[in-house]
Parts: C-alpha cells; sequence; structure tokens
C-alpha cells in the first residue's frame, strides 16, 4: 500500500503526540510505502534519519486553511498528491481542508462539539461561546467535505460524531488513544528536567498546553486554599504551558507553588513523569487524553474531572472532582497526600485498565487495516 500520512495541520500537544507516534511505529510495517506532509511542530519531533528508504517527508511550512499563503498551501499539497498517487490518504487529525482524489481517512479530535453538556459552556462568555459555534460550523463542513471515513478514540465519540456528520455507523472506526512507545522503553536519566525536590515535596503533574477546556488556571482558587493549611508536605504543580499564557492567566500569588517548565519533546515525557508524583488533570473536555494511559503506565495516581469522558477512560483508577470546584479539589488533593494505601490501590488499576487500551503498535497496524480495508 503506498499511503499519504497528513499531519500539515498538526500544532497541539495532544495530536502531534499520536501523530510521531504512529509514524514512529510504521518503521517496523515495512511493507508499505510512506509519504508524510509534515506541519513544522510534527517535524521538529521526527528525526528523519532513522527512517529507512520507503519513508519520504514533505515539509508543509503553513497551515492550509488561512489567508493567501493557505491557497498556496493547498495547491501544493493538490500537486504533491498528483505526483505520489496514493492508494489512501489518512490525515492523521482533521479537517485537512484539501480533498484528496483517493480513500481519505480522518481522525476526530474536537471534543466540544460531541459534548455539548460540558460544564465549560457555563463558564465561559458569551462572546466565547459565539467563537466556537462559529468554528463548529467550519470544522464540521470540512469534516464532511474533506473525508470518507473517520477514526475516533473511544467508541462514545464515534457515536456521537456519525450523528454529528450524519455517516453511516460503518464509516467511523475506533482506535483508542495510549502511551507513546517512549513509554515502553524508558530509563531514568541522570539529567533532571525539574529542580531537586525539597524535603516532603509532592508534585502534581498538568501535562498539556494551555486552552480554556484544560481549566488549569482553577490552580488560581486552589493554591491559596492549600497555603492555608496546615500541611505535611509542600505542594507543587508542575505545568508544561508556554511562558506568555504563565504570565497573562496566573496570580503571582501562586506562582511561587508553580514549576512551569514549557513545552516538552514527547520523549521526554517519561522522565517528567518520573520526576512526579501524581497527575493532577482538571479538564473539561477530551476525547481522549493520553495523560491517563500515561500515568498509569508510569504507575502514577490520577486525579481529574467527574466527567463522562474521563470516568469511562480511568474507571477505578482515578480520583475524581468537580472541575469548578475548588474546595472539592483541595479534598481530594488532601486525599491522595495523605493515604498511602488509596494510591496504592489507584496504581494497581491503572496497571489493570492498561489492557483496555491499544499499544502504539497496536494503534498503528488498526489505522492501516482501516486504510486497507478502504482500499478494498
Amino acid at each position: 500500500m503506498k499511503l499519504l500520512i497528513n499531519t500539515s495541520t498538526l500544532s497541539g500537544t495532544g495530536v502531534t503526540q499520536v501523530a510521531v507516534s504512529f509514524i514512529r511505529e510504521c518503521i517496523a510495517i515495512s511493507s508499505n510505502e510512506y509519504h508524510i506532509l509534515l506541519s513544522t511542530t510534527v517535524s521538529n519531533e521526527i528525526d528523519k534519519s532513522q527512517f529507512p528508504n520507503n519513508f519520504f517527508f514533505y515539509l508543509i511550512e503553513s497551515h492550509p486553511l488561512y489567508g493567501i499563503k493557505g491557497f498556496e498551501i493547498r495547491r501544493k499539497i493538490r500537486n504533491l498528491e498528483k505526483m505520489i498517487k496514493p492508494d489512501c490518504v489518512f490525515s492523521v487529525f482533521g479537517p485537512s481542508y484539501w480533498t484528496p482524489r483517493q480513500p481519505h481517512l480522518m481522525g476526530y479530535a474536537y471534543p466540544h462539539y460531541v459534548y455539548p453538556e460540558s460544564p465549560l459552556f457555563k463558564n465561559i462568555s458569551y462572546g466565547e461561546i459565539i467563537k466556537r459555534k462559529f468554528f463548529k460550523i467550519i470544522h464540521t463542513y470540512f469534516l464532511r467535505k474533506n473525508g470518507n471515513y473517520y477514526v475516533c478514540e473511544t467508541e462514545d465519540v464515534s457515536n456521537r460524531l456519525s450523528k454529528i456528520l450524519n455517516v453511516k455507523k460503518e464509516n467511523v472506526f475506533t482506535a483508542t488513544n495510549t502511551y507513546n512507545d517512549y513509554f515502553n522503553n524508558f530509563e531514568v536519566s541522570e539529567t533532571k528536567l525539574l529542580p531537586v525536590k525539597v524535603k516532603e515535596e509532592y508534585r502534581f503533574l498538568s501535562l498539556c498546553s494551555f486552552a480554556p477546556h484544560k481549566n488549569i488556571t482553577i490552580l488560581n482558587k486552589v493554591i491559596p486554599l492549600l497555603n492555608k493549611m496546615d500541611l505535611s508536605v509542600k505542594v507543587k504543580f508542575i505545568l508544561t504551558i508556554d511562558d506568555l499564557s504563565f504570565e497573562k492567566h496566573f496570580d503571582e500569588s501562586v506562582k511561587e507553588s508553580i514549576i512551569n517548565i514549557g513545552r516538552i519533546d514527547v520523549s521526554k515525557c517519561p522522565q517528567l513523569y518520573h520526576e512526579c508524583d501524581a497527575l493532577f488533570l482538571p479538564t473539561t473536555l477530551e476525547c481522549f487524553s493520553a495523560n491517563y494511559p500515561e500515568a498509569m503506565k508510569m504507575k502514577k495516581p490520577i486525579l481529574t474531572s467527574n466527567l463522562s469522558f474521563a470516568t469511562t477512560v480511568c474507571k477505578n483508577a482515578a480520583l475524581y472532582f468537580d472541575p469548578y470546584n475548588e474546595n472539592e479539589i483541595v479534598s481530594t488533593i488532601m486525599n491522595i497526600i495523605s493515604n498511602l494505601e488509596t494510591r496504592e490501590t489507584l496504581i494497581k488499576n491503572g496497571e489493570n485498565n492498561l489492557n483496555s487500551f491499544l499499544t502504539s503498535k497496536q494503534r498503528a497496524e488498526k489505522y492501516l487495516q482501516i486504510c486497507e480495508s478502504m482500499i478494498k
């Protein structure tokens, strides 16, 4: 099979991780010819020298949607497709903003449209709601226009997407998200990513880019409450957001309790988990956060939002809270800090739950099987 893999629109942390993992796993499946359209972000994560001669890479310098430059990029992509003549096109996450001539599979990663019941929509401005409705119109239009088939990360999202796009259920596939293969090959590094721990320090990791639905600004309310308590440990929150967002959205009074290291390479994520004690994810919208299986793999307890996208994935491997209730969050944090038995139980349950997710290798194989079925 000659496969055109499209990552030209990807820049976010989660979607980039999935794309990089899939591309790397394809090395072991040598029967195919892979032509890969790389966004700048994905390109920075790929060491092209590691790939054999059945891989061909093409850098797409900017997003294919916006302005005059977008028109030029779409023309470039169409010309590449004509030259390559693939059997199938897989846009790891859509919309692609161009319509291939061959069967086209698009991944889906817009939780905003399939979970309208999220509490996020009760906690954002009217202007923000209007903006999201506008983008929903654009994205769903191009998802219908550009694609023939779709792949989601949970069965629930697949069912919801089928209804939103009004496409046949048999054209919407499911392949679970998972941890990157870097987590299988992890060895503790002597080079630390974080400062040396002070005595009795407990670290909560929020591994994500800054976005309203990630809800990490709740720390502006959580940290002051923690600081008023007589704790046996010193609590630190580890963030991986850009410096501008950190300076803009976090109060000066809470920054002493936060270590923000900025965006981190996928390959360094296992080391970062190793240097932390628990995953803290107060998110209000997800299709399937890879943070959950990553934390389970690294034997870290999970604290996250009591919402269906989290409970269906984490099950009994997490403590849950109302993501907008700072008192409930603080109570959950206190529980995990003070109760060793609870931590050990969550870690054990997480290890058991890992069997319900595809491995990165199995996910890559599933993607390729779907592509082959489309050709047939």
